[in-house]
């Protein structure tokens, strides 16, 4: 009986930090998620079923991030008016820090907040930004850590991929 306890307890204490430590990869079934728009709107992974997800993992304070909103701006804006894609960028910024942002820096991608659940799945190696694309289906067929002076031809050869 003791020994049942023991192992009980010891299964106990390390499957909490098994799921804490969980990553998502390329090929896996999207996450749930639950993000906040600018405009108080809750975007979950069902608010854009049927669609393609381009998403911008991102904070304000982080240089290369900033660096490349002019290359996804053009990237988002040849893909403006489908139906059938959506670029987001969650940020772990409070929703006020994101609106003051968004009022100086025009971003064509929409700005989410409450996404610190979120960037730890997708970002295991703590690297920003961190992109990623999930299919129409709910399957995450990229992930991209860091930058590049060719993100928006690196994202947009995947994109091609799945329309």
């Amino acid at each position: 009986m003791i020994k049942q306890s023991i192992l009980l307890f010891i299964v106990f204490l390390f499957v909490p930090f098994q799921y804490v430590n969980a990553q998502v990869s390329k090929g896996d079934s999207a996450p749930n998620f639950k993000l906040y728009a600018l405009d108080g709107s809750v975007n979950t992974l069902e608010t854009y079923k049927n669609k393609v997800i381009v998403i911008k993992m991102w904070f304000k304070e982080c240089t290369p991030c900033l660096q490349e909103i002019p290359k996804v701006n053009q990237l988002a804006e040849k893909y403006e008016g489908r139906s059938d894609i959506v670029f987001i960028a969650p940020s772990p910024n409070s929703k006020s820090t994101l609106i003051k942002f968004s009022e100086a820096v025009h971003f064509n991608y929409a700005i989410m907040s409450g996404s610190y659940e979120m960037l730890k799945l997708y970002n295991s190696s703590k690297r920003y930004p961190t992109h990623a694309i999930i299919d129409k289906k709910g399957i995450i067929s990229f992930i991209y850590q860091g930058t590049s002076a060719n993100i928006d031809a690196i994202l947009d050869e995947q994109i091609q991929k799945l329309l």
